[in-house]
């Protein structure tokens, strides 16, 4: 089976007086990409011995994804006024694999996101949590409201400062194609927090996506939306 995964790499040479603005906004358009759907990841870096140069790295699902990214108002927008942040244009190459394409891989127990959900938020690694979730996910973060985007990234940064303990068991599997639901059976310790601390039954749903992983498409702690 063909891949149809698009990666690129690109440069970004910025004007010395536009630096900081400019690694603002690739780092803005970086966290916009990963929740776009087809996105497989999209990585900001700057230059450890130039601070005026940006490497960006991003992957697609596939070559309809990439379009409809650039196709995006913030893109077309910054592709417009490129030249106001940057002393060279921009230098983009697109990527293909040089290995020979590995033999598919037998799909992962959808059952399994739950302990790595839980070595994320050991962790208090915000990337390693968010990258659990597909594009455009959605956690219900009190009962009857659920957030997604950058409002679910804000809400697990500002309750990972609270240094919560968790603890989650999958009580239920279920599977049907490409959609997973989970019963999980969980608890939870909040120092300085007795009205956040407490124990549950939550339903959490996982689709597979075209790399042939497991990603939440919601969380919900309380069981319903």
């Amino acid at each position: 089976m063909q891949n149809d995964i698009q990666a690129a790499v690109g440069f970004a040479r910025a004007k010395p007086e536009k630096a900081a603005e400019l690694g603002a906004l690739l780092v803005s358009f970086a966290e916009l990409s990963r929740a776009e759907e087809g996105c497989l990841g999209s990585w900001i870096s700057q230059d450890a011995d130039d601070a005026d140069l940006f490497v960006f790295y991003e992957m697609w699902a596939t070559k309809k994804d990439l379009a409809r990214h650039l196709a995006q108002p913030y893109m077309k927008e910054f592709l417009a006024r490129r030249m106001e942040y940057l002393e060279k244009d921009l230098e983009v190459r697109g990527l293909h694999s040089a290995d020979p394409a590995p033999a598919p891989a037998e799909p992962a127990d959808p059952a399994e996101m739950n302990q790595r959900y839980l070595d994320a938020y050991a962790a208090r690694d915000i990337d390693a949590i968010m990258s659990v979730y597909a594009p455009g996910a959605s956690a219900v973060w009190e009962p009857g409201k659920a957030v997604s985007g950058a409002e679910h990234r804000e809400a697990v940064a500002e309750f990972l400062k609270r240094e919560p303990k968790l603890s989650a068991e999958v009580s239920g599997s279920y599977v049907v194609g490409d959609t997973a639901a989970l019963v999980v059976d969980w608890s939870i310790e909040v120092p300085g927090a007795p009205e956040m601390t407490g124990t549950g039954r939550g339903l959490d749903v996982l689709r597979r996506n075209a790399a042939g992983e497991w990603r939440y498409i919601i969380t919900n702690p309380f069981g319903s939306l």
